[in-house]
């Protein structure tokens, strides 16, 4: 048995995926499996990376073409349910690795055997592969990860609230705490807000994580990327299901009244939406309990009496930045039917 499965969930990428298995393939701790997880895609980009896969001759990596495309909820189930290895890590397919990302990673978990989950910063690189340092600083500064040192997290359910903090890319888990938390709440699906609820889980459990600021995992920026495309606007099914996540809970402390906070915001994320679709009672409830939830955010308050007293005017304006386009329907089918 490994003591590692490595999982690269891709469609229709063949030019990076190939980056990212070979950066897998070079890793210094060579005791490994990398399964690469493909959605449906065009027949001919599914027979050109199985080839290339198996052109490869080794025998720690192969390529599974799922049936329906399960978005990133889907990919992750079906990959981890094929893991027996001790830990269990996901890349994304525009990514690379380091090559002692991984030997350092499990130096760490194998020596604290009560730490969940090791993950570490990153450093951008564009398309081509050429390193961004000045989007590299502002990254790390939005993400937070210039904030903690090297080291134990005995709680991290506050940083990742606040910050994001991790990115499921490179993000080492002990298999035994996905088994025992799942792979997101069992009745999501599709790719939003995946990664969130994948550590949201674990941390809201008191499970303990490492944290590393060296930059191990080349983060690629360009402009097909999830961020640049439904992330860098306002998509509704994304911005309903991580409402729906975050109402789910309720925390101590600091920690609920950041759950509320990020809820406010996305409350008032919501109402617009709704606004542009036309709902705009919708769209005043959702602001006011936005408003409920964080009063103290003067910004709120300003944003419901746009909507309240222009709601034309503001419907205009973010329409641009709106995506109304409904999930794919095979997301809701590649859930679990047990989770019904």
């Amino acid at each position: 048995m490994a003591r590692i499965m490595i999982g690269i969930p891709t469609r229709n990428r063949p030019d990076m995926v190939r980056d990212a298995v070979l950066s897998v393939q070079r890793q210094t701790m060579d005791d490994f499996v990398l399964v690469v997880s493909e959605n449906p895609t065009r027949p001919e980009i599914s027979a050109d990376i199985s080839a290339w896969i198996a052109s490869l001759g080794d025998p720690r990596i192969r390529y599974v073409l799922q049936p329906i495309d399960g978005g990133e909820y889907g990919q992750a189930r079906a990959l981890f349910a094929q893991c027996d290895a001790p830990f269990f890590c996901m890349l994304h397919d525009d990514d690379m690795m380091d090559a002692d990302y991984i030997e350092a990673a499990l130096n760490v978990l194998e020596a604290h055997d009560d730490i969940a989950m090791f993950g570490g910063s990153q450093y951008l690189i564009d398309r081509e592969g050429t390193k961004q340092d000045a989007l590299t600083e502002d990254y790390t500064r939005y993400q937070g990860r210039d904030r903690f040192a090297e080291g134990r997290m005995d709680s991290f359910l506050e940083p990742l609230l606040q910050h994001g903090l991790f990115s499921i890319s490179g993000a080492v888990f002990r298999s035994s705490v996905v088994a025992e938390t799942g792979v997101g709440d069992p009745d999501m699906g599709g790719i939003y807000p995946f990664e969130f609820n994948m550590f949201l889980r674990v941390a809201e459990r008191g499970f303990a994580a490492w944290y590393s600021p060296v930059k191990r995992i080349a983060y690629r920026w360009h402009d097909t990327s999830m961020r640049h495309s439904d992330g860098s606007i306002l998509t509704r099914y994304m911005v309903e299901a991580l409402v729906e996540l975050l109402e789910r809970r309720r925390f101590e402390g600091r920690a609920e009244q950041l759950r509320r906070r990020l809820l406010a915001y996305n409350r008032r994320n919501l109402g617009y939406i709704l606004l542009v679709a036309g709902e705009r009672d919708a769209a005043l409830r959702s602001l006011r309990r936005a408003i409920g939830l964080h009063p103290s955010g003067l910004g709120l308050w300003a944003w419901w009496l746009r909507a309240q007293f222009r709601p034309r005017q503001v419907a205009s304006t973010w329409a641009p930045k709106v995506n109304l386009t409904p999930p794919q329907p095979s997301w809701q089918e590649a859930i679990p039917h047990s989770a019904g």
